[in-house]
């Protein structure tokens, strides 16, 4: 006799800027299953959890969970995954856009390399989760729980744009994501924030990866072709090109790029964005 299987769990409703490992994290929570009995009933193989830090669900996942519900496929690529901050350095009219806008001036590597040295961490990957205890607070008094944040793991950022406060590391590496669940709620201390000075250049990295975050996809995107790009998304060679940034610190994330010649500029990154991506 063949043995039944229960059914998928029911995914929790997604808080703003959670990051879709997080959803994963409180879902396997509300189903009182361990990460390994979780990711068995709703991947039917083993995946590297870390990488739902950045990434949206593949698409034959969510058909299989849900059904052919485009909305929530687009909503969990652009509300829950850094789509929108990669996309304009991933489509061919914004790239080509871009390198025209930064043809006449751009950072050597060594310059940026220093940069990105000063930020403290690589350039795609940071070493740990971080987050803003502000923010955990808040979440805690409005909905009851923490979640974690994808813009505070987004390089260069080291700040909270928000609170402006620093953020601050969690003793959690990203690397012990790779493999197992684990919840902000969890690991994050229920503790107010150091008063610290920041500095605006920081602050200016945090606002404009917020920007993107929020506008990258551009204002005349229609909901076909969001899904179709995503669909033709090539996931395993987004995770290898993340993993071979996160150990060769020459290869540059072009979204920290563009942001950070902007600065040079005395522009912010939706001032170029806005006004030409968005027309594409």
């Amino acid at each position: 006799m063949s043995r039944r299987f229960l059914p998928i769990p029911q995914f929790v409703e997604p808080y703003p800027d959670e990051s879709c490992y997080s959803i994963l994290c409180r879902s396997a929570v509300r189903a009182a299953m361990s990460s390994t009995r979780f990711c068995k009933e709703m991947f039917e193989r083993w995946m590297n959890l870390a990488a739902y830090l950045w990434q949206p669900f593949r698409p034959d996942d969510v058909v299989r969970w849900f059904g052919e519900e485009t909305g929530r496929m687009a909503n969990y690529s652009q509300e829950h995954s850094i789509f929108p901050y990669r996309y304009p350095m991933v489509n061919r009219a914004c790239k080509w856009r871009l390198r025209e806008w930064s043809d006449d001036e751009y950072l050597p590597e060594g310059r940026l390399t220093g940069m990105t040295r000063d930020l403290g961490h690589r350039f795609w990957t940071k070493e740990y989760l971080y987050y803003c205890p502000e923010c955990a607070r808040d979440d805690r008094e409005t909905y009851g729980e923490t979640y974690w944040h994808m813009i505070p793991q987004l390089p260069g950022v080291t700040v909270c744009h928000t609170h402006m406060i620093p953020l601050e590391k969690s003793p959690l590496l990203m690397k012990n994501a790779r493999w197992d669940l684990l919840p902000a709620e969890y690991w994050l201390p229920n503790k107010g924030a150091m008063k610290e000075a920041i500095d605006y250049a920081e602050l200016r990295i945090a606002v404009d990866s917020k920007w993107l975050m929020e506008n990258g996809w551009g204002k005349e995107v229609e909901l076909g072709l969001l899904v179709s790009d995503l669909s033709q998304w090539d996931f395993e060679q987004a995770e290898a090109f993340a993993a071979r940034s996160s150990r060769r610190p020459t290869l540059k994330n072009e979204s920290l790029y563009y942001i950070r010649l902007a600065n040079s500029k005395g522009e912010s990154i939706a001032e170029f964005v806005d006004d030409e991506i968005g027309r594409y």
